[in-house]
């Protein structure tokens, strides 16, 4: 699901494009729940997920303090890996496993190759 995007509807009723970071189920709580990013913002939350069928569900919002606490280590955690696996540009597509970053050293990612996808080496 990762590079996922979907639109979800604000408290004023404007239209936000976001980009789905990862889902989770919580054995815990019984419930899955999408984190994902708001498009050209920093802003990261997380909403509960009913899917309807396969291709749609419902989001809810989260109201218990506990659920949070626990998404916020979940996420903690994600975004561990993701700086571990990034080259460090921010591209977020590199992850050091084209031929091009294979055996780089330092954390930057100096990526010439178009099947890539990163264009950090520009």
């Amino acid at each position: 699901m990762e590079n996922e995007f979907m639109t979800v509807t604000d408290s004023n009723g404007k239209e936000l494009k976001c980009k789905i970071l990862f889902t989770y189920q919580s054995e815990e709580f019984k419930h899955n729940y999408v984190v994902f990013q708001i498009e050209d913002t920093d802003e990261i939350t997380a909403m509960r997920f009913t899917e309807n069928d396969g291709n749609s569900g419902t989001l809810s919002p989260i109201t218990d303090d506990a659920e949070w606490e626990m998404l916020q280590e979940v996420l903690e955690s994600y975004l561990s890996k993701h700086e571990e696996d990034s080259c460090g540009c921010g591209c977020d597509s590199c992850h050091h496993d084209c031929s091009c970053c294979e055996g780089d050293d330092d954390e930057e990612c100096h990526c010439h190759d178009e099947s890539c996808g990163c264009s950090c080496g520009e």
